[in-house]
C-alpha cells in the first residue's frame, strides 16, 4: 500500500475538509480568439467561398422528372450534390449556433436539441461556450485587475464536509458521495472584512449548495440542482433569480444559466430538500495567511466541554429553532401567553425574531397532530379499544402515522392499520371530516426530533423509553438537540401537565416556561426527593413504559447536559426503569443502561438506529434560547387594559363607513373570520396566496413596492417572475372600478395600492370612532355603535395555517384589540342608563377580544343592573368558560366584582384551567 498519497478517508488535519482541488480550465485570450476565427470561418468564411466558387446555392425550380432521374450520372451532377449536402451542412451548424447561443445568453438549462445534428451541436456548444465563457472571464479579470490595482486576485472557495466514512455509515446514503445535508456551509475567503460581508451577509438564514466539479463529461447544472433539491428542474429559474449578480467566492458572479463554477455556492428556495442551511458565519483571520480572513459558519459550542463561550446575541438567529413543529409549539405556547394576559409590545429586534419563528412554524401540522391524537382518545373509548403503546409519529403535509409496538391491529375509524398493525394511518380528507369532541392528550411525551429526508416531522414518545435516553455525537450540536426536547415537553400543544428539570443544560430554558421548567443545582438533593416518593413497582419493556400511566402522578422529566457521577447514574437506574413512577431521562452523552441511543454528527443529522430512524434534527441554541427567552417574557407581561383617553385610533388610509362596508362591491373583512367578497373567480389552489396578497395591501397605510410585497408575503424567497405573475392573476381577480381602472393599482413610482373603492371594515370601524371622538353624546353612542356592529370575531380569524407572518411586523393584533376593547368600554359608560345596551356593547367587544376582563366586569354590571339581574350567574359562568379557554388568569378585580354581585361565589383561578 502506498501511504505516500493518503486517501481520502485516511487524510488528517484540516486538509481532510477540503474539497479535492479541481484543475482549472483556463479560457485563455489566444483560445477565446481561436474559437472566434473558427466560428468566423464556419458561419461565414464557408459560405462566402461556395457562392465565389459556385455562386449561390443551388435550388430546384420544379419536381424532377422520369428522365432527370434515370440519365447517369455527370460530373456536374456530382459538384451539384455535393454543393447541395454542404450548404445543407453549413445551415444545420448554423441553427445550432443559434440554439447554443440563445440558450447561454437567456441562461437556460440544456437547449432543445437539434435534430440529427449531435456532432454539429457539440461542435457548436463548445465554440459559443469557449467565446462567451471567455469573454466573461477576461472582462472579470480586466475588472478585478482594475479594482485590484493589478494585483493578483488569490481567492478560492472550500466547502466543509463530513469525513467521507460518516456518510457510508449512514443508512439509505450512497457511499460515493456525502449527502447534501453533510455540507456544513461554504468558507469563503475574501481579502477584506468589506468584501468578506458583501460575500456572506445574505447567506445567513438560507439554504445553499455547492456546485460540484465536473465529473467527466457531466456538469452540475441548474436544472439538475433544482431537480435534486426542488423535486422539478424546471424551477432552475427560481435558483437563478435568487444569485444573479451575487459575488462568488471566486470574485465571479452568475450571470449566464448554464456558467456555474465548481465551488460556487448558489442560494436555494427555502423548500429546498436536503439542502443544508446556513445558521451563522464569523470573521476568523489566519495568522499564517498574512491579511486574508474567512468566513465560517458558528455552532455555539465550547473549545472544551467545561469551557463555555459567551454567545453573540447580535442580529436574528439565522435558522431559529431548525424544525417546523418545535417553531410551531413555542409559536403557539407565546400565543397563549398573550391571551391569558395582554403582553407588552415588543421592541424591533424581537418584532424580527417573532417574524422568523413564524416563518419556520408548521402550524397547520402542530394542530392536525394534536387534534388527531385528542380525538383518537374518545374514538378509541367509544369503540371499547385501548389506546395503541405508540412509540414515535410522523406527520407529513398529506397524513399522520402511528408506530406501534407491540402490534394493534384494530384501529378505530377513521384510522387505517398497516403492517399487521405495527403501524396505524390517517389521511388529511379522513382527519379533516372527523369532527367530534376532543379528549385529553393521550401521548404529552410526544417530542419532534426533526424532519426527514421525505419532509415529513418525526417524533418520539419519551415515555415509551423504559429507560433513559442518550444523545451523543457532537457534544455540542447534542446540547442544542436536547434543549429542544426539553423545551417541547412544557410548551407543545399535546404536552398537558408536565414537570422539566433541567441539569447542566442553558438556566434561560427556564425563561421560556413559566413554571413547569426547573434548573437543577443540586442533582444529589433532587434524586434523595425523588427516591422518597418511589413507588416498588417493577420495570417495564423498551416500549412499554409510559411515565405517566398512573393519574396521580404528575410525569417529570430530567434532561441532563451532562453524563452525572456513577453514584447518582445508579441511584436514577431504579426510578427511571419503574415506568409508572412518572420520571423520564434524557442525557446528552451514554448513560450507563441507555435504551434508546440517538447520536447527531456536526451537520445535525440524527439517527436512532434501534427505531430505524434518521432525521435532521431540532436543535435550540443559547443564542436562539435567549430571543425566545425575551419573546415569552413580554407576552407575559400584563398591559393595563385599553381606555379611550389612551388609545390612539389610527386615521384611515382610505374613506368610506360602515355604508361603504355595506355596499361595497369588492370588500376586505378582518375584524373576524377573514372576508374576501370579490367578483372575480380564482382557482382554489391559488386563493390562499391571493386573499393574502389581497389582505396584505388593504390593511397598508401607503403604497408598498412590489419587493416589500415580496419579503411580507413570499418571506422564504420567490423571484420576481413569481411574484409579478400573482400580482397579475389579484389584478384580475379583483377586477375594476366603476371608471374602468383596476383597483390593484400602481403610483407613478410603480409602488402597489387598493383603489378607495374596495372597502375594509377596519378602516370603515376607525372612521366611525374618529368621528365619534368630541361629539355630542347622542351622536357618539350612535357612532360606537355601528362601528361595534362591525366586529364579528376574532381578528383575522381562520386565515390560512403557515400565512399572514407578516402580521407580526404590523402589531395589528395589538392595535386593534385595543381600539375595539376602548370603544365598547366607552359605549357602556354612555349607556348607564341602559343596561341591555351596555350589556350588548360588552358582548360586542368580547367578540374580538374574549379575554379582555375589562368588559367582563362591564358585562357582569349590565347583567346585574338589567331587569334580569339572576341572570348574573349565567355570566359568570360564561366568563368562567371564556377564560379557561384561553388558560386564563382571573384578576383580582374580576374575582372581587364576582364576590360583590353574587354573594358567597368564590371562583378558583386555578379552576379554570382545563
Amino acid at each position: 500500500m502506498n501511504t505516500d498519497a493518503p486517501t481520502d478517508s485516511t487524510r488528517r488535519g484540516p486538509e481532510r475538509f477540503t474539497a479535492p482541488a479541481v484543475a482549472e480550465k483556463k479560457s485563455s485570450p489566444v483560445a477565446v480568439l481561436g474559437a472566434g476565427l473558427a466560428l468566423a470561418v464556419l458561419l461565414v468564411g464557408i459560405p462566402v467561398g461556395l457562392w465565389l466558387w459556385q455562386g449561390l446555392p443551388p435550388y430546384p425550380t420544379g419536381l424532377p422528372s422520369r428522365d432527370d432521374l434515370t440519365q447517369p450520372l455527370t460530373f456536374d451532377a456530382l459538384i451539384t450534390v455535393l454543393l447541395v449536402v454542404v450548404w445543407l451542412a453549413w445551415l444545420q451548424f448554423a441553427v445550432c449556433v443559434v440554439v447554443e447561443a440563445v440558450s447561454l445568453l437567456r441562461g437556460g438549462g440544456l437547449p432543445r436539441p437539434v435534430p440529427l445534428s449531435g456532432r454539429s451541436q457539440a461542435l457548436a456548444r463548445a465554440l459559443v461556450g469557449t467565446i462567451l465563457v471567455g469573454a466573461s472571464l477576461i472582462g472579470s479579470a480586466g475588472a478585478a485587475s482594475a479594482d485590484d490595482g493589478g494585483r493578483p486576485a488569490s481567492r478560492q472557495a472550500t466547502v466543509a464536509v463530513q469525513d467521507a466514512q460518516a456518510s457510508v455509515d449512514q443508512p439509505g446514503r450512497p457511499m460515493q458521495q456525502a449527502a447534501p445535508e453533510d455540507f456544513v456551509a461554504p468558507a469563503l475567503y475574501t481579502e477584506t472584512k468589506q468584501e468578506l460581508g458583501e460575500a456572506a451577509s445574505d447567506l445567513l438564514g438560507r439554504k445553499i449548495v455547492t456546485v460540484k466539479p465536473p465529473e467527466g463529461r457531466y456538469h452540475h447544472n441548474l436544472w439538475d440542482i433544482a431537480a435534486e433539491y426542488l423535486g422539478d428542474g424546471r424551477r432552475w429559474k427560481e435558483i437563478f433569480e435568487l444569485n444573479k449578480g451575487r459575488q462568488q467566492p471566486d470574485g465571479g458572479e452568475l450571470v449566464i444559466g448554464r456558467l456555474i463554477q465548481p465551488g460556487w455556492v448558489l442560494v436555494l428556495p427555502d423548500d429546498a430538500v436536503g439542502a443544508d442551511r446556513v445558521d451563522q458565519v464569523q470573521h476568523r483571520q489566519h495568522e499564517d495567511k498574512g491579511d486574508r480572513h474567512e468566513v465560517v459558519p458558528v455552532v455555539d459550542q465550547a473549545d472544551d466541554e467545561n469551557q463555555a463561550v459567551e454567545p453573540s446575541y447580535d442580529g436574528l438567529a439565522g435558522d431559529l429553532v431548525g424544525g417546523g413543529l418545535l417553531a410551531a409549539t413555542l409559536a403557539g405556547a407565546i400565543a397563549m401567553e398573550r391571551r391569558r394576559r395582554r403582553g407588552a409590545d415588543l421592541s424591533a429586534s424581537q418584532i424580527e425574531t417573532e417574524v422568523a419563528l413564524l416563518v419556520g412554524a408548521d402550524l397547520d401540522r402542530a394542530e392536525r397532530v394534536d387534534r388527531a391524537l385528542r380525538r383518537l382518545v374518545v374514538s378509541a373509548k367509544a369503540d371499547g379499544i385501548p389506546l395503541p403503546p405508540v412509540y414515535a409519529v410522523t406527520v407529513d403535509d398529506d397524513e399522520i402515522e402511528l408506530r406501534i409496538a407491540p402490534a394493534a391491529p384494530n384501529p378505530p375509524a377513521p384510522w387505517v392499520p398497516l403492517k399487521e398493525g405495527r403501524r396505524w394511518r390517517l389521511d388529511r380528507e379522513s382527519a379533516e371530516a372527523d369532527q367530534g369532541p376532543l379528549g385529553s392528550a393521550p401521548y404529552p411525551g410526544l417530542v419532534c426530533i426533526g424532519r426527514d429526508d421525505r419532509g415529513a416531522d418525526v417524533l418520539i414518545d419519551l415515555e415509551a423509553v423504559g429507560g433513559p435516553a442518550s444523545v451523543s455525537g457532537a457534544h455540542a450540536v447534542a446540547r442544542e438537540v436536547v434543549s429542544a426536547l426539553a423545551v417541547q415537553l412544557v410548551t407543545s400543544p399535546w404536552s398537558d401537565d408536565q414537570l422539566v428539570h433541567s441539569f447542566e443544560l442553558s438556566p434561560v430554558l427556564a425563561d421560556i416556561s413559566d413554571g413547569s421548567f426547573a434548573v437543577v443545582d443540586d442533582l444529589a438533593a433532587l434524586v434523595t426527593g425523588l427516591e422518597a416518593d418511589r413507588p416498588d413497582r417493577s420495570g417495564q419493556d423498551v416500549l412499554s413504559g409510559r411515565a405517566g400511566s398512573r393519574p396521580d402522578l404528575t410525569p417529570q422529566y430530567l434532561m441532563l447536559g451532562a453524563v452525572p457521577d456513577d453514584e447518582l447514574v445508579d441511584r436514577l437506574q431504579p426510578m427511571i426503569r419503574t415506568g409508572d413512577r412518572g420520571l423520564g431521562v434524557v442525557a446528552v452523552g451514554k448513560l450507563p443502561g441507555t435504551r434508546w441511543h440517538l447520536t447527531v454528527d456536526e451537520s445535525g443529522h440524527l439517527a436512532l438506529p434501534l427505531l430505524d430512524i434518521a432525521v435532521t434534527a431540532v436543535r435550540l441554541t443559547e443564542r436562539t434560547a435567549v430571543q425566545l427567552a425575551g419573546l415569552f417574557a413580554k407576552a407575559r407581561e400584563q398591559r393595563a387594559p385599553a381606555t379611550d383617553a389612551g388609545v390612539v385610533i389610527p386615521r384611515a388610509p382610505r374613506p368610506g363607513d360602515d355604508a361603504h362596508w355595506a355596499s361595497a362591491a369588492v370588500r376586505i373583512g378582518v375584524l373576524g373570520p377573514l372576508e374576501a367578497r370579490v367578483p372575480g373567480q380564482m382557482d382554489d389552489v391559488r386563493l390562499g396566496l391571493a386573499t393574502e396578497v389581497a389582505t396584505y395591501l388593504a390593511l397598508q397605510t401607503a403604497p408598498v413596492h412590489p419587493s416589500v410585497l415580496s419579503a411580507s408575503v413570499w418571506p422564504r424567497g420567490v423571484t420576481s417572475e413569481v411574484r409579478d405573475a400573482t400580482i397579475e392573476r389579484v389584478r384580475e381577480w379583483l377586477g375594476h372600478a366603476t371608471d374602468g381602472s383596476y383597483l390593484l393599482r400602481e403610483n407613478d413610482e410603480g409602488r402597489l395600492f387598493l383603489a378607495d373603492e374596495v372597502a375594509v371594515d377596519w378602516h370603515a370601524f376607525c372612521t366611525l370612532v374618529q368621528r365619534s371622538r368630541g361629539a355630542a353624546a347622542k351622536t357618539e353612542m350612535e357612532l360606537l355603535r355601528r362601528a361595534l356592529q362591525l366586529i364579528r370575531g376574532p381578528f383575522l380569524d381562520r386565515r390560512e395555517r403557515g400565512r399572514y407572518a407578516w402580521l407580526a411586523r404590523t402589531r395589528l393584533d395589538t392595535t386593534i384589540a385595543d381600539a375595539v376593547e376602548s370603544a365598547a368600554h366607552r359605549l357602556v359608560e354612555l349607556s348607564s342608563d341602559d343596561p341591555d345596551g351596555a350589556a350588548g356593547a360588552a358582548r360586542a367587544g368580547l367578540r374580538l377580544v374574549p379575554h379582555s376582563q375589562l368588559l367582563w366586569r362591564d358585562l357582569l354590571r349590565a347583567e346585574y343592573d338589567g331587569p334580569g339581574g339572576p341572570g348574573i350567574a349565567a355570566a359568570v359562568d360564561e366568563m368562567l368558560v371564556a377564560l379557561s379557554e384561553r388558560d386564563a388568569d382571573l384578576e383580582a378585580e374580576t374575582e372581587a366584582l364576582v364576590e360583590e354581585l353574587v354573594p358567597g361565589s368564590r371562583p378558583v383561578v386555578g379552576s379554570l384551567v382545563g
